[in-house]
């Protein structure tokens, strides 16, 4: 059935007429409250005040200790080409993934790597350009000077405290008329507070960052949502999802971070886990509440997941197959204003009552490679 939208304030030309005094149960289900989960934790668990629109953070990563190379190399060749050079140091003790061999870093050059071969019980063997190369650690001679010092470099990120603004009317007449219900001044500040959380759970997952002026000069400032944020962790499962790829998700979810996080994800992708947890008993059938928002709990090899539903998401033929594994750890909430109902906002010669929710804030995404998405989930 499709939704009846009013633009403008509350008349009684417009009303639901079903609302007047007769002879019916005097209540009117409003939206459940489990409308803005994300929203919802962070401002229980990591609400930040901020001092500027423009919030800023720096970041730094570990030094990496994976790679690629980039072309073969035979089991006799003593240079071998990687992608990333500058990723290693002479002493270091790497070993391709593949083949299992062991090797001594000697040299580095603006393409390659010199290395003495089968380091260990280890055998030389050629390598293929797909081969994963891991950094393991670092050999030292006794007395020998400080190897070269490398570290990554601090990164500058930021995000923009968005004004949203829920505004919600009666007009005079409307405001002095018995409905069930109660008022409707009541009613409609009950469900423009679900439906302002509802805007900031959207814009907390998919808003775009950007600041921009308006024709007459003043800025206009939009958050950006985790998806702009992520995207080292990024999976596309093509299909239904399987347990075999859910576990490959999670293992690069649980790369880097916490050993427990959330999974917020659509009902297409819930049932899905669903579907393949309960028959190894990994999916509690009990939920949780946390603050209010419904869980349950997904237990593997690779970390604790808590499983929180997006309704809202059912709705798209995109979104409905996506999910995002956020470690709560890394995400804030950082408010300029935060959520205020501001009443009377009508003009002063105005026959109405108009109310208004009125936050400025954003969410801070620290360290991406803390969470991860995925996406084109199908069943």
């Amino acid at each position: 059935m499709a939704t009846t939208v009013i633009s403008g304030d509350l008349s009684l030309d417009v009303i639901n007429q079903s609302q007047r005094v007769i002879d019916m149960d005097d209540k009117i289900a409003e939206l459940e409250p489990n409308a803005s989960p994300l929203v919802v934790l962070l401002k229980k668990l990591r609400r930040v005040q901020a001092i500027s629109p423009k919030v800023e953070w720096l970041e730094q990563v570990l030094m990496p200790r994976y790679d690629t190379l980039s072309a073969s190399a035979t089991s006799a060749a003593t240079a071998i080409p990687v992608s990333q050079p500058t990723y290693y140091r002479v002493g270091d003790v790497i070993r391709d993934t593949t083949t299992g061999e062991a090797m001594e870093v000697t040299g580095v050059s603006a393409s390659a790597i010199g290395v003495n071969r089968a380091l260990g019980a280890t055998a030389a063997a050629s390598c293929a350009s797909t081969d994963e190369i891991f950094i393991v650690s670092n050999i030292n001679a006794e007395g020998a000077s400080l190897r070269t010092i490398k570290t990554t470099k601090l990164t500058n990120q930021y995000n923009y405290c968005e004004i949203v603004r829920t505004p919600f009317g009666v007009t005079g007449t409307e405001a002095a008329s018995k409905l069930y219900g109660g008022p409707d001044r009541a009613r409609l500040q009950a469900a423009g507070a679900i439906e302002h959380m509802r805007d900031w759970e959207q814009l907390a997952f998919f808003g775009a960052r950007k600041e921009d002026t308006t024709t007459s000069g003043a800025p206009k400032r939009a958050s950006g949502g985790l998806v702009e944020y992520i995207s080292t962790n990024v999976t596309n499962a093509g299909g239904a999802l399987t347990e075999a790829a859910f576990q490959t998700f999670l293992r690069t979810g649980f790369r880097y971070g916490s050993d427990r996080k959330v999974l917020f994800a659509s009902p297409l992708v819930i049932a899905a886990i669903e579907g393949f947890a309960r028959s190894n008993l990994r999916v509690t059938n009990e939920t949780a509440s946390t603050y209010g928002v419904q869980m349950s709990t997904y237990v593997s090899g690779q970390g604790i997941v808590d499983l929180v539903m997006e309704k809202a998401w059912n709705d798209s033929s995109t979104y409905k197959g996506y999910a995002f594994l956020v470690d709560l750890d890394a995400v804030e909430w950082h408010y300029l204003r935060d959520t205020k109902l501001l009443e009377n906002r009508q003009n002063n010669d105005a026959d109405k009552i108009e109310d208004e929710y009125l936050t400025e804030a954003t969410v801070v995404v620290k360290n991406e490679q803390k969470h991860s998405l995925l996406k084109g989930v199908t069943g």
